[in-house]
Protein backbone atom coordinates (compact mmCIF):
# COMPACT_ATOMS: atom_id res chain seq x y z
CA UNK A 1 0.00 0.00 0.00
CA UNK A 2 1.34 3.41 -1.01
CA UNK A 3 2.00 5.67 1.95
CA UNK A 4 0.90 9.26 1.95
CA UNK A 5 3.62 11.45 0.49
CA UNK A 6 3.83 15.13 1.28
CA UNK A 7 3.02 17.16 -1.88
CA UNK A 8 6.16 19.27 -1.57
CA UNK A 9 8.37 16.18 -1.26
CA UNK A 10 6.59 14.64 -4.23
CA UNK A 11 7.12 17.77 -6.33
CA UNK A 12 10.84 17.93 -5.50
CA UNK A 13 11.31 14.21 -6.22
CA UNK A 14 9.53 14.37 -9.60
CA UNK A 15 11.50 17.50 -10.61
CA UNK A 16 14.83 15.75 -9.88
CA UNK A 17 13.83 12.62 -11.80
CA UNK A 18 12.68 14.73 -14.79
CA UNK A 19 16.08 16.47 -14.89
CA UNK A 20 17.82 13.07 -14.93
CA UNK A 21 15.53 11.88 -17.73
CA UNK A 22 16.15 15.06 -19.74
CA UNK A 23 19.93 14.44 -19.41
CA UNK A 24 19.47 10.81 -20.46
CA UNK A 25 20.76 9.47 -17.14
CA UNK A 26 17.50 8.16 -15.65
CA UNK A 27 17.35 4.37 -15.11
CA UNK A 28 14.84 2.02 -13.59
CA UNK A 29 17.13 1.55 -10.64
CA UNK A 30 16.94 5.27 -9.89
CA UNK A 31 13.14 5.21 -9.98
CA UNK A 32 13.03 2.06 -7.83
CA UNK A 33 15.33 3.61 -5.23
CA UNK A 34 13.39 6.89 -5.14
CA UNK A 35 10.12 5.00 -4.66
CA UNK A 36 11.60 3.04 -1.76
CA UNK A 37 12.89 6.24 -0.14
CA UNK A 38 9.46 7.93 -0.07
CA UNK A 39 7.53 4.76 0.72
CA UNK A 40 5.67 4.54 -2.59
CA UNK A 41 5.42 1.85 -5.22
CA UNK A 42 7.70 2.03 -8.27
CA UNK A 43 4.69 2.06 -10.57
CA UNK A 44 3.29 5.07 -8.69
CA UNK A 45 6.51 7.04 -9.20
CA UNK A 46 6.46 6.23 -12.97
CA UNK A 47 2.90 7.55 -13.00
CA UNK A 48 4.01 10.79 -11.40
CA UNK A 49 6.62 11.22 -14.10
CA UNK A 50 4.02 10.65 -16.81
CA UNK A 51 1.72 13.40 -15.56
CA UNK A 52 2.06 17.07 -16.20
CA UNK A 53 3.45 19.11 -13.30
CA UNK A 54 0.17 20.94 -12.81
CA UNK A 55 -1.70 17.67 -12.50
CA UNK A 56 0.49 16.50 -9.63
CA UNK A 57 -1.02 18.99 -7.16
CA UNK A 58 -3.94 17.45 -5.31
CA UNK A 59 -7.12 19.40 -5.73
CA UNK A 60 -8.42 20.39 -2.33
CA UNK A 61 -11.66 18.78 -1.32
CA UNK A 62 -14.46 21.13 -0.41
CA UNK A 63 -14.61 21.34 3.37
CA UNK A 64 -17.02 22.84 5.87
CA UNK A 65 -15.90 25.76 8.01
CA UNK A 66 -17.55 25.86 11.45
CA UNK A 67 -19.35 29.04 12.40
CA UNK A 68 -19.82 30.90 15.68
CA UNK A 69 -23.26 29.33 15.97
CA UNK A 70 -21.63 25.91 15.67
CA UNK A 71 -19.14 26.80 18.43
CA UNK A 72 -21.88 28.06 20.77
CA UNK A 73 -24.00 24.99 20.16
CA UNK A 74 -20.94 22.75 20.69
CA UNK A 75 -20.34 24.33 24.09
CA UNK A 76 -24.04 24.18 25.00
CA UNK A 77 -24.20 20.47 24.15
CA UNK A 78 -20.90 19.82 26.03
CA UNK A 79 -19.00 18.57 22.98
CA UNK A 80 -21.76 16.38 21.52
CA UNK A 81 -21.33 16.89 17.74
CA UNK A 82 -24.33 14.68 16.91
CA UNK A 83 -26.56 16.96 19.02
CA UNK A 84 -25.13 20.02 17.24
CA UNK A 85 -25.90 18.44 13.85
CA UNK A 86 -29.50 17.66 14.84
CA UNK A 87 -30.04 21.17 16.20
CA UNK A 88 -28.53 23.20 13.34
CA UNK A 89 -28.07 21.13 10.18
CA UNK A 90 -30.37 18.13 10.05
CA UNK A 91 -32.81 18.25 7.09
CA UNK A 92 -31.44 21.47 5.60
CA UNK A 93 -30.38 21.81 2.00
CA UNK A 94 -26.60 22.03 1.56
CA UNK A 95 -25.95 21.25 5.22
CA UNK A 96 -22.83 19.22 5.98
CA UNK A 97 -23.13 15.61 6.91
CA UNK A 98 -22.44 14.43 10.44
CA UNK A 99 -19.09 13.02 9.34
CA UNK A 100 -18.00 16.29 7.72
CA UNK A 101 -19.14 18.26 10.77
CA UNK A 102 -17.11 15.99 13.07
CA UNK A 103 -14.05 16.46 10.87
CA UNK A 104 -14.57 20.22 10.92
CA UNK A 105 -14.69 20.36 14.74
CA UNK A 106 -11.61 18.14 15.00
CA UNK A 107 -9.75 20.31 12.52
CA UNK A 108 -10.78 23.79 13.67
CA UNK A 109 -10.86 23.31 17.46
CA UNK A 110 -7.79 22.59 19.55
CA UNK A 111 -7.77 19.65 21.97
CA UNK A 112 -7.94 22.14 24.85
CA UNK A 113 -11.10 23.73 23.41
CA UNK A 114 -12.75 20.36 22.89
CA UNK A 115 -11.85 19.19 26.41
CA UNK A 116 -13.03 22.49 27.95
CA UNK A 117 -16.45 22.00 26.38
CA UNK A 118 -16.72 18.62 28.13
CA UNK A 119 -14.87 19.07 31.47
CA UNK A 120 -14.48 22.83 31.84
CA UNK A 121 -11.28 24.29 33.26
CA UNK A 122 -9.91 20.91 34.32
CA UNK A 123 -10.20 19.66 30.76
CA UNK A 124 -8.51 22.74 29.37
CA UNK A 125 -5.60 22.45 31.80
CA UNK A 126 -4.91 18.89 30.69
CA UNK A 127 -3.76 20.22 27.33
CA UNK A 128 -1.93 23.35 28.44
CA UNK A 129 1.84 23.62 28.62
CA UNK A 130 3.70 25.10 31.57
CA UNK A 131 7.16 26.33 32.31
CA UNK A 132 9.17 24.09 34.61
CA UNK A 133 11.21 25.75 37.31
CA UNK A 134 13.18 24.23 40.17
CA UNK A 135 15.31 25.91 42.86
CA UNK A 136 19.06 25.57 42.44
CA UNK A 137 19.82 24.99 46.15
CA UNK A 138 18.19 23.53 49.21
CA UNK A 139 15.88 25.66 51.35
CA UNK A 140 15.54 28.19 48.54
CA UNK A 141 11.79 27.49 48.27
CA UNK A 142 9.34 25.36 50.21
CA UNK A 143 5.85 24.42 49.05
CA UNK A 144 2.97 23.77 51.45
CA UNK A 145 -0.47 22.28 51.05
CA UNK A 146 -3.45 20.70 52.82
CA UNK A 147 -5.08 17.51 51.56
CA UNK A 148 -7.96 15.46 52.91
CA UNK A 149 -6.81 11.85 53.03
CA UNK A 150 -9.26 9.34 51.48
CA UNK A 151 -9.10 6.85 54.35
CA UNK A 152 -11.29 6.42 57.42
CA UNK A 153 -9.72 6.46 60.90
CA UNK A 154 -11.14 6.51 64.40
CA UNK A 155 -10.21 9.55 66.46
CA UNK A 156 -9.95 9.40 70.27
CA UNK A 157 -13.35 9.43 71.99
CA UNK A 158 -15.06 9.51 68.59
CA UNK A 159 -18.12 7.41 67.80
CA UNK A 160 -17.84 7.49 64.02
CA UNK A 161 -14.75 7.27 61.78
CA UNK A 162 -13.57 10.34 59.91
CA UNK A 163 -11.15 11.25 57.15
CA UNK A 164 -8.08 13.06 58.53
CA UNK A 165 -6.29 15.99 56.95
CA UNK A 166 -2.56 16.09 56.22
CA UNK A 167 -0.52 19.30 56.12
CA UNK A 168 2.76 18.90 54.23
CA UNK A 169 5.81 21.07 53.52
CA UNK A 170 8.43 19.97 50.98
CA UNK A 171 11.74 21.39 49.84
CA UNK A 172 11.54 22.30 46.15
CA UNK A 173 15.18 21.45 45.47
CA UNK A 174 15.34 17.95 46.96
CA UNK A 175 11.61 17.03 47.14
CA UNK A 176 12.13 16.18 50.82
CA UNK A 177 9.05 16.17 53.03
CA UNK A 178 10.48 18.48 55.69
CA UNK A 179 7.41 18.89 57.91
CA UNK A 180 3.99 17.29 58.27
CA UNK A 181 1.04 17.21 60.65
CA UNK A 182 -2.20 15.22 60.83
CA UNK A 183 -5.44 16.67 62.16
CA UNK A 184 -9.18 16.17 61.98
CA UNK A 185 -9.60 19.58 60.38
CA UNK A 186 -7.04 22.08 59.12
CA UNK A 187 -6.27 25.18 61.15
CA UNK A 188 -3.55 27.81 61.17
CA UNK A 189 -2.18 26.24 64.36
CA UNK A 190 -1.65 22.95 62.50
CA UNK A 191 0.14 24.84 59.73
CA UNK A 192 2.49 26.47 62.24
CA UNK A 193 3.18 23.14 63.95
CA UNK A 194 4.09 21.45 60.65
CA UNK A 195 6.28 24.41 59.64
CA UNK A 196 8.06 24.33 62.99
CA UNK A 197 8.73 20.60 62.65
CA UNK A 198 10.21 21.18 59.21
CA UNK A 199 12.58 23.92 60.40
CA UNK A 200 13.95 22.06 63.42
CA UNK A 201 16.95 19.85 62.67
CA UNK A 202 16.07 16.64 64.52
CA UNK A 203 18.64 13.81 64.32
CA UNK A 204 15.82 11.32 64.87
CA UNK A 205 14.33 12.36 61.50
CA UNK A 206 17.45 13.23 59.53
CA UNK A 207 19.95 16.02 58.87
CA UNK A 208 17.47 18.26 57.07
CA UNK A 209 15.72 21.38 58.31
CA UNK A 210 16.54 25.06 58.68
CA UNK A 211 14.64 28.22 57.79
CA UNK A 212 13.60 28.45 54.10
CA UNK A 213 14.20 31.59 52.08
CA UNK A 214 10.70 31.56 50.56
CA UNK A 215 7.45 29.73 51.24
CA UNK A 216 4.81 29.03 48.58
CA UNK A 217 1.67 27.75 50.33
CA UNK A 218 -1.81 26.99 49.16
CA UNK A 219 -4.34 29.81 49.00
CA UNK A 220 -6.52 28.22 51.69
CA UNK A 221 -7.73 30.22 54.65
CA UNK A 222 -5.35 28.42 57.02
CA UNK A 223 -2.33 29.44 54.92
CA UNK A 224 -3.48 33.01 54.39
CA UNK A 225 -4.17 33.59 58.09
CA UNK A 226 -2.45 36.40 59.92
CA UNK A 227 -0.60 33.91 62.15
CA UNK A 228 1.39 32.47 59.24
CA UNK A 229 2.16 35.89 57.78
CA UNK A 230 3.35 37.10 61.18
CA UNK A 231 5.55 34.03 61.65
CA UNK A 232 7.13 34.44 58.20
CA UNK A 233 7.78 38.12 58.88
CA UNK A 234 9.47 37.30 62.19
CA UNK A 235 11.63 34.58 60.63
CA UNK A 236 12.52 36.50 57.47
CA UNK A 237 10.68 34.17 55.07
CA UNK A 238 9.21 35.50 51.81
CA UNK A 239 5.57 34.40 51.78
CA UNK A 240 4.44 33.74 48.18
CA UNK A 241 0.90 32.32 48.26
CA UNK A 242 -0.38 30.93 44.99
CA UNK A 243 -3.34 32.59 43.26
CA UNK A 244 -6.69 30.85 43.67
CA UNK A 245 -7.30 27.76 41.51
CA UNK A 246 -3.73 27.48 40.28
CA UNK A 247 -2.45 24.12 41.57
CA UNK A 248 0.17 24.02 38.80
CA UNK A 249 2.02 26.83 40.58
CA UNK A 250 2.97 24.29 43.28
CA UNK A 251 3.14 21.19 41.15
CA UNK A 252 5.86 19.46 43.19
CA UNK A 253 3.76 19.10 46.32
CA UNK A 254 0.70 18.21 44.22
CA UNK A 255 2.77 15.32 42.84
CA UNK A 256 3.68 14.29 46.39
CA UNK A 257 -0.03 14.23 47.28
CA UNK A 258 -0.71 11.92 44.34
CA UNK A 259 2.20 9.65 45.30
CA UNK A 260 0.86 9.53 48.86
CA UNK A 261 -2.50 8.38 47.54
CA UNK A 262 -1.16 5.84 45.06
CA UNK A 263 1.64 4.26 47.08
CA UNK A 264 0.36 4.43 50.66
CA UNK A 265 -3.31 5.20 51.18
CA UNK A 266 -4.69 2.93 48.44
CA UNK A 267 -3.30 -0.11 50.25
CA UNK A 268 -4.92 0.66 53.62
CA UNK A 269 -8.25 -0.72 54.86
CA UNK A 270 -11.22 1.64 54.58
CA UNK A 271 -9.71 3.46 51.60
CA UNK A 272 -12.67 5.56 50.49
CA UNK A 273 -11.78 5.43 46.78
CA UNK A 274 -11.79 1.64 46.85
CA UNK A 275 -14.49 -0.72 45.47
CA UNK A 276 -17.93 -0.69 47.02
CA UNK A 277 -20.80 -3.08 47.19
CA UNK A 278 -24.31 -2.69 45.81
CA UNK A 279 -25.35 -1.00 49.05
CA UNK A 280 -22.58 1.59 48.67
CA UNK A 281 -20.49 0.25 51.55
CA UNK A 282 -16.76 -0.19 51.20
CA UNK A 283 -15.35 -3.67 50.86
CA UNK A 284 -13.13 -4.16 53.86
CA UNK A 285 -12.46 -6.14 57.01
CA UNK A 286 -15.23 -6.81 59.51
CA UNK A 287 -13.58 -4.62 62.11
CA UNK A 288 -13.37 -1.00 63.15
CA UNK A 289 -11.03 1.34 61.25
CA UNK A 290 -7.58 1.87 62.69
CA UNK A 291 -7.12 4.55 65.30
CA UNK A 292 -5.67 7.93 64.42
CA UNK A 293 -2.67 7.17 66.65
CA UNK A 294 -1.88 3.94 64.77
CA UNK A 295 -2.40 5.68 61.44
CA UNK A 296 0.06 8.42 62.43
CA UNK A 297 2.72 5.76 63.10
CA UNK A 298 2.19 4.23 59.64
CA UNK A 299 2.20 7.71 58.08
CA UNK A 300 5.50 8.59 59.76
CA UNK A 301 7.04 5.34 58.46
CA UNK A 302 5.91 6.14 54.93
CA UNK A 303 7.38 9.67 55.12
CA UNK A 304 10.71 8.23 56.28
CA UNK A 305 10.71 5.72 53.43
CA UNK A 306 9.82 8.44 50.91
CA UNK A 307 12.66 10.67 52.10
CA UNK A 308 15.39 8.05 52.48
CA UNK A 309 14.65 5.00 50.29
CA UNK A 310 12.34 5.92 47.39
CA UNK A 311 14.17 6.91 44.19
CA UNK A 312 12.72 10.01 42.51
CA UNK A 313 12.52 10.08 38.72
CA UNK A 314 13.20 13.83 38.57
CA UNK A 315 16.33 13.56 40.74
CA UNK A 316 18.42 11.46 38.34
CA UNK A 317 17.88 8.26 40.28
CA UNK A 318 18.56 9.79 43.71
CA UNK A 319 16.48 9.76 46.84
CA UNK A 320 15.40 13.13 48.30
CA UNK A 321 17.85 12.71 51.18
CA UNK A 322 20.75 12.01 48.79
CA UNK A 323 19.86 15.12 46.81
CA UNK A 324 19.73 17.16 50.03
CA UNK A 325 23.15 15.99 51.16
CA UNK A 326 24.62 16.66 47.73
CA UNK A 327 24.16 20.41 48.20
CA UNK A 328 26.50 22.26 50.55
CA UNK A 329 24.38 25.38 51.07
CA UNK A 330 24.64 26.29 54.79
CA UNK A 331 21.48 26.00 56.85
CA UNK A 332 20.03 28.89 58.83
CA UNK A 333 18.97 27.19 62.04
CA UNK A 334 16.92 28.52 64.94
CA UNK A 335 17.05 27.10 68.46
CA UNK A 336 13.96 25.13 69.51
CA UNK A 337 13.46 27.53 72.44
CA UNK A 338 12.92 30.39 69.99
CA UNK A 339 10.16 28.46 68.21
CA UNK A 340 8.04 27.47 71.20
CA UNK A 341 5.32 29.88 70.15
CA UNK A 342 5.02 28.09 66.80
CA UNK A 343 3.22 25.13 68.32
CA UNK A 344 -0.35 23.96 68.59
CA UNK A 345 -2.92 26.27 70.14
CA UNK A 346 -3.27 26.18 73.91
CA UNK A 347 -5.07 23.26 75.48
CA UNK A 348 -5.74 23.91 79.14
CA UNK A 349 -4.89 21.30 81.74
CA UNK A 350 -4.74 21.24 85.54
CA UNK A 351 -1.46 20.40 87.25
CA UNK A 352 -2.02 17.29 89.37
CA UNK A 353 0.09 15.83 92.16
CA UNK A 354 1.87 13.64 89.59
CA UNK A 355 2.23 16.31 86.89
CA UNK A 356 0.17 17.22 83.84
CA UNK A 357 -2.06 14.56 82.28
CA UNK A 358 -2.16 14.87 78.50
CA UNK A 359 -3.09 12.26 75.88
CA UNK A 360 -3.05 9.55 78.59
CA UNK A 361 0.56 10.39 79.45
CA UNK A 362 1.80 11.98 82.69
CA UNK A 363 4.28 14.79 82.07
CA UNK A 364 6.40 16.31 84.81
CA UNK A 365 9.13 18.92 85.23
CA UNK A 366 10.89 20.45 88.27
CA UNK A 367 9.22 23.82 87.60
CA UNK A 368 5.77 22.31 88.25
CA UNK A 369 6.50 21.83 91.94
CA UNK A 370 4.27 23.98 94.10
CA UNK A 371 1.74 24.60 91.32
CA UNK A 372 -0.56 21.59 91.83
CA UNK A 373 -4.16 22.62 91.20
CA UNK A 374 -3.32 25.50 88.85
CA UNK A 375 -4.62 25.65 85.27
CA UNK A 376 -1.90 25.97 82.63
CA UNK A 377 -1.69 25.92 78.83
CA UNK A 378 -0.20 22.94 77.01
CA UNK A 379 1.39 23.26 73.59
CA UNK A 380 2.77 20.32 71.69
CA UNK A 381 3.93 19.07 68.32
CA UNK A 382 1.32 16.78 66.71
CA UNK A 383 2.11 13.07 67.01
CA UNK A 384 5.31 13.75 68.92
CA UNK A 385 4.76 13.34 72.65
CA UNK A 386 8.40 13.15 73.64
CA UNK A 387 7.90 16.52 75.34
CA UNK A 388 5.32 19.26 75.77
CA UNK A 389 5.61 22.96 76.53
CA UNK A 390 3.84 24.41 79.57
CA UNK A 391 2.67 28.05 79.55
CA UNK A 392 1.23 30.21 82.33
CA UNK A 393 -0.84 32.66 80.36
CA UNK A 394 1.45 34.04 77.65
CA UNK A 395 4.66 33.21 79.52
CA UNK A 396 6.52 29.99 78.95
CA UNK A 397 6.98 27.99 82.15
CA UNK A 398 8.90 24.82 81.32
CA UNK A 399 9.33 21.79 79.08
CA UNK A 400 7.73 18.69 80.60
CA UNK A 401 8.69 15.09 79.81
CA UNK A 402 6.81 11.78 80.24
CA UNK A 403 7.35 10.34 83.72
CA UNK A 404 7.91 6.83 82.40
CA UNK A 405 10.80 8.02 80.22
CA UNK A 406 12.65 10.28 82.66
CA UNK A 407 16.38 9.79 82.99
CA UNK A 408 18.10 9.47 86.36
CA UNK A 409 19.25 13.09 86.10
CA UNK A 410 15.73 14.33 85.38
CA UNK A 411 14.28 12.41 88.33
CA UNK A 412 17.00 13.81 90.59
CA UNK A 413 16.20 17.33 89.37
CA UNK A 414 12.50 16.90 90.26
CA UNK A 415 13.35 15.70 93.77
CA UNK A 416 15.98 18.38 94.29
CA UNK A 417 13.54 21.12 93.29
CA UNK A 418 10.93 19.82 95.72
CA UNK A 419 13.43 19.68 98.60
CA UNK A 420 14.83 23.11 97.73
CA UNK A 421 11.34 24.66 97.66
CA UNK A 422 10.50 23.10 101.03
CA UNK A 423 13.75 24.40 102.58
CA UNK A 424 13.18 27.87 101.18
CA UNK A 425 9.65 28.01 102.62
CA UNK A 426 11.02 26.91 106.00
CA UNK A 427 13.61 29.68 105.97
CA UNK A 428 10.95 32.24 105.11
CA UNK A 429 8.75 31.11 107.98
CA UNK A 430 11.62 31.34 110.42
CA UNK A 431 12.52 34.84 109.22
CA UNK A 432 8.89 35.88 109.63
CA UNK A 433 8.85 34.44 113.14
CA UNK A 434 11.96 36.39 114.13
CA UNK A 435 10.46 39.61 112.81
CA UNK A 436 7.33 38.97 114.89
CA UNK A 437 9.49 39.04 118.07
CA UNK A 438 10.84 42.50 117.37
CA UNK A 439 12.11 44.57 120.32
CA UNK A 440 11.90 48.33 120.51
CA UNK A 441 14.10 50.67 122.47
CA UNK A 442 12.38 52.84 125.07
CA UNK A 443 10.66 55.80 123.40
CA UNK A 444 11.56 59.02 125.17
CA UNK A 445 10.59 61.52 122.49
CA UNK A 446 8.04 61.80 119.68
CA UNK A 447 8.98 59.79 116.60
CA UNK A 448 9.26 56.25 115.34
CA UNK A 449 10.56 53.54 117.63
CA UNK A 450 14.03 52.07 117.26
CA UNK A 451 14.22 48.35 116.46
CA UNK A 452 16.81 46.80 118.79
CA UNK A 453 16.00 43.18 117.95
CA UNK A 454 19.11 41.04 117.96
CA UNK A 455 18.32 37.35 117.77
CA UNK A 456 21.30 35.07 117.68
CA UNK A 457 21.22 31.50 116.41
CA UNK A 458 21.50 30.20 119.99
CA UNK A 459 18.57 32.34 121.08
CA UNK A 460 16.52 31.11 118.14
CA UNK A 461 17.22 27.47 119.04
CA UNK A 462 16.35 28.14 122.68
CA UNK A 463 13.07 29.81 121.66
CA UNK A 464 12.08 26.90 119.44
CA UNK A 465 12.97 24.44 122.24
CA UNK A 466 10.82 26.41 124.67
CA UNK A 467 7.88 26.39 122.28
CA UNK A 468 8.28 22.64 121.85
CA UNK A 469 8.35 22.15 125.65
CA UNK A 470 5.24 24.30 126.03
CA UNK A 471 3.50 22.26 123.41
CA UNK A 472 4.34 18.98 125.14
CA UNK A 473 3.12 20.39 128.49
CA UNK A 474 -0.17 21.51 126.97
CA UNK A 475 -0.67 18.08 125.42
CA UNK A 476 0.06 16.47 128.81
CA UNK A 477 -2.42 18.73 130.59
CA UNK A 478 -5.03 17.91 128.02
CA UNK A 479 -4.91 14.16 128.76
CA UNK A 480 -8.16 13.00 130.41
CA UNK A 481 -6.71 9.74 131.74
CA UNK A 482 -4.82 11.73 134.43
CA UNK A 483 -8.03 13.03 136.11
CA UNK A 484 -9.02 9.72 137.77
CA UNK A 485 -12.37 9.64 135.96
CA UNK A 486 -14.38 6.43 135.97
CA UNK A 487 -14.97 5.02 132.54
CA UNK A 488 -17.20 2.03 133.44
CA UNK A 489 -20.85 2.17 132.51
CA UNK A 490 -22.11 0.68 135.78
CA UNK A 491 -20.55 3.45 137.88
CA UNK A 492 -22.34 6.23 136.03
CA UNK A 493 -25.59 4.25 135.69
CA UNK A 494 -26.27 2.46 139.07
CA UNK A 495 -29.33 0.16 139.22
CA UNK A 496 -32.49 1.65 140.78
CA UNK A 497 -34.94 -0.16 143.18
CA UNK A 498 -38.35 0.24 141.60
CA UNK A 499 -40.23 -0.40 144.97
CA UNK A 500 -38.52 1.22 148.03
CA UNK A 501 -39.40 -0.24 151.51
CA UNK A 502 -42.28 1.46 153.46
CA UNK A 503 -41.32 3.52 156.51
CA UNK A 504 -42.48 2.26 159.96
CA UNK A 505 -43.81 4.58 162.71
CA UNK A 506 -40.90 3.68 164.93
CA UNK A 507 -38.47 4.70 162.23
CA UNK A 508 -40.10 8.05 161.65
CA UNK A 509 -37.88 10.82 162.89
CA UNK A 510 -38.95 13.45 165.21
CA UNK A 511 -40.04 16.80 164.11
CA UNK A 512 -37.06 18.74 162.90
CA UNK A 513 -34.82 15.68 162.70
CA UNK A 514 -36.35 14.75 159.36
CA UNK A 515 -35.23 18.02 157.87
CA UNK A 516 -31.74 17.60 159.25
CA UNK A 517 -31.28 14.11 157.82
CA UNK A 518 -32.70 15.16 154.47
CA UNK A 519 -30.23 18.03 154.32
CA UNK A 520 -27.34 15.71 155.07
CA UNK A 521 -28.46 13.25 152.38
CA UNK A 522 -28.76 16.04 149.85
CA UNK A 523 -25.30 17.32 150.83
CA UNK A 524 -23.74 13.88 150.42
CA UNK A 525 -25.45 13.49 147.04
CA UNK A 526 -24.14 16.88 145.97
CA UNK A 527 -20.60 15.96 146.98
CA UNK A 528 -20.75 12.69 145.04
CA UNK A 529 -22.14 14.54 142.03
CA UNK A 530 -19.32 17.07 142.15
CA UNK A 531 -16.79 14.27 142.39
CA UNK A 532 -18.34 12.67 139.38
Amino acid sequence: MTAHVDPQIKALLVARLREQRAAGALTSADVRKAAADVGAAERTVWGWLAKEPAALARRPRARYEITEADRDSYAAWRGNVAAVHRALHAGRTGAPSLRRLQEAFTRDLTPAERAAAVDGVEGRRRHEVYLRWAPNRRNALWEGDHTELPVLVLAPRAQRPRKPWATLFIDGYSRLITGWALSLYPTSAVVLAALRQGMLVDPARGPFGGVPEALRPDNGLEFTATALARACAALGIDLLPTPPYTPHRKGKIERVNRTLDQEFLSGLPFYTHGPRGADGKLFGPDADPMSLELFSHHFAEWVTDYNTARVHSELDGQTPLQRWREDATPLREIAPQALRWMLMADIERTINKDGVHFERVRFIAPELNGLAGERVGVRYTPHDLRQIEIFRGDDWLCTAYPQDELTAEQRAAVLARRHADAAELGRRHRRASRRARARLAPITAPGPGEDTTVVTAEQDRHERRRRDDDGREMRRLGRTDLLGLHRDFEYWNPPRDPKPAAATPEAEPADGADDTHDGEDRAESTVETEKG
